[in-house]
């Protein structure tokens, strides 16, 4: 269950079926005048397969292929340019999400968005941090966090899941952002679905353009000054439980808010591989005809 070949093989697998039509005969998403002594393929499974495997340190990855996978990756490259080459695939990495999600569109009607917190900087260091601010437009914000309630700072990874825990999209937008914000850019949503949110997406303009746009029906419960105020049904807070479950998972089997990154890009291409390492274990748990929230046994089959 914890040999990183095994594992690794496995995802490269699946990486292989979800990507067939988008490589070359080299496993490349693109030409290469010398072919690398890893392609593209590699770099995208091996960055899932850490992530799954809950090792979020690349230092540590490398300490242990070097040491005791020494003879089964034998065309390992140095870790910065795996670094460097991870950055510049995180859009393909990305699809990894896209492609299971797309597999697995067909097993639920209903979907629930919701946003979690990710600090990078400690409150104590709000006025002298210097990490993430090279550039205004992706410098973290400082924000305020009803569960937790209390503020940090950094940003909020907005998910969109079906009631079965299957990701179908994620964003991530500074921590003073509205989370109305997020649906208002959403690019696109499977139609003819039910969306379910908490009180933040009450917007009557965002339900009127969601529907008009993707036929797709935002469900939220009204405050309780509403003139219209109706109690909401049980079996959507029930659902929207299913959400909690994903956060969950990100946070303690993902570690999705332990920060080693440096700059936004690099936050960025980590929170996609964690995002599409939950898709791959979901969809391992699809094929093998499991409960697919419950990633913590995929690699186990």
């Amino acid at each position: 269950m914890h040999n990183i070949r095994t594992n690794f093989r496995k995802l490269y697998s699946i990486c292989k079926e979800l990507f067939e039509k988008e490589v070359n005969s080299r496993n490349n998403f693109q030409f290469y005048p010398v072919s690398p002594k890893m392609n593209d393929l590699q770099i995208v499974a091996l960055s899932c397969c850490m992530e799954a495997l809950s090792i979020d340190s690349e230092n540590l990855l490398w300490s242990k292929l070097k040491t005791d996978y020494a003879d089964q990756f034998t065309t390992l490259i140095d870790r910065s340019r795996f670094n460097r080459r991870r950055k510049r695939l995180s859009e393909k990495t990305e699809r990894v999400q896209h492609h299971v999600s797309q597999h697995l569109d067909h097993l639920s009607s209903t979907m629930i968005v919701d946003s979690v917190p990710i600090p990078v900087i400690k409150m104590v260091r709000e006025r002298s941090f210097r990490s993430f601010k090279h550039d205004f437009e992706t410098a973290p914000a400082k924000g305020y966090s009803a569960v937790n309630r209390s503020w940090f700072i950094g940003y909020k990874l907005h998910v969109v899941i079906y009631d079965n825990g299957a990701i179908q999209q994620a964003g991530i937008t500074k921590a003073n952002v509205h989370d109305i914000n997020f649906l208002k850019e959403i690019d696109s949503l499977p139609a003819k679905k039910s969306l379910l949110g908490d009180r933040a997406y009450i917007s009557q303009t965002v339900q009127m353009d969601l529907f008009d746009q993707y036929q797709v029906k935002l469900k939220v419960p009204n405050r309780r000054n509403q003139h219209d105020y109706r109690k909401y049904p049980k079996k959507n807070r029930s659902k929207r439980q299913m959400v909690e479950t994903v956060f969950s998972q990100l946070c303690d089997h993902l570690n999705i808010r332990r920060n080693y990154a440096k700059s936004f890009v690099g936050l960025a291409t980590r929170l996609t591989s964690k995002l599409s390492a939950t898709s791959l274990l979901q969809f391992i748990n699809f094929k093998n005809g499991l409960k697919i929230s419950k990633i913590k046994h995929a690699l186990a089959f």
